[in-house]
């Protein structure tokens, strides 16, 4: 049977999200052009822009899946069908698997100019504090800040290696994300002796 013309275009789209996601990690996404892409992918850039208007329309393709699965979490957690030890877990583990990706683009102002308001960042940002502070306490409020500073610090890394002045992200190990669950936890509770994160099956 042959293919139809929307799962052709839709396995384009595919392709240009690949290639994108590939030169974003490489160069950051002020450093890629629509030129950059077309050529990576084979194809034009008036072909290019049939499928995706701009490089903006690009990235809130690639992020849109992540964000929205972040938001079903925090709307679960919520609602109490999650613990706050379920969303951190499921935080670290999105991000640590989108790390090379995230790492490149959270890391560029030029994404934040370009995309914070079109992706709606200061209400997500918001929901994730209320969720992770529980209450409108203060001081609650702050903790929650903190455990999003701690998160974030512990997620997106550095290292550099001889060869290659670019930072880049390294996957980290189980033993690691349990660390920095551990450690967001505790700033959260107020409880700076905790040492093992909570079983989450």
């Amino acid at each position: 049977m042959g293919r139809t013309a929307g799962s052709t275009a839709e396995g384009t789209r595919q392709r240009i999200l690949d290639a994108a996601t590939e030169l974003f990690e490489q160069r950051g996404f002020a450093g890629t052009s629509i030129r950059d892409l077309a050529v990576r992918v084979g194809m034009t850039k008036a072909a290019l822009y049939y499928h995706f208007p701009s490089k903006e329309e690009v990235l809130q393709a690639l992020l849109t899946p992540f964000l929205d699965d972040i938001d079903r979490v925090i709307a679960a957690t919520a609602a109490g069908q999650w613990t706050r030890a379920e969303l951190v877990r499921r935080l670290i583990t999105q991000m640590n698997e989108r790390g090379e990706f995230l790492n490149s683009v959270l890391s560029d102002p030029s994404v934040k100019h370009a995309m914070f308001e079109r992706l709606g960042m200061a209400n997500r940002v918001a929901s994730l504090l209320r969720v992770l502070a529980g209450s409108d306490d203060p001081v609650a409020l702050l903790r929650g800040r903190c455990a999003m500073g701690a998160l974030m610090a512990g997620l997106l890394h550095h290292e550099h290696d001889d060869s290659d002045v670019r930072p880049r992200h390294l996957l980290l190990s189980p033993d690691e994300q349990n660390v920095i669950c551990s450690a967001v936890l505790a700033v959260l509770e107020g409880n700076t002796t905790r040492t093992e994160p909570p079983v989450v099956v």
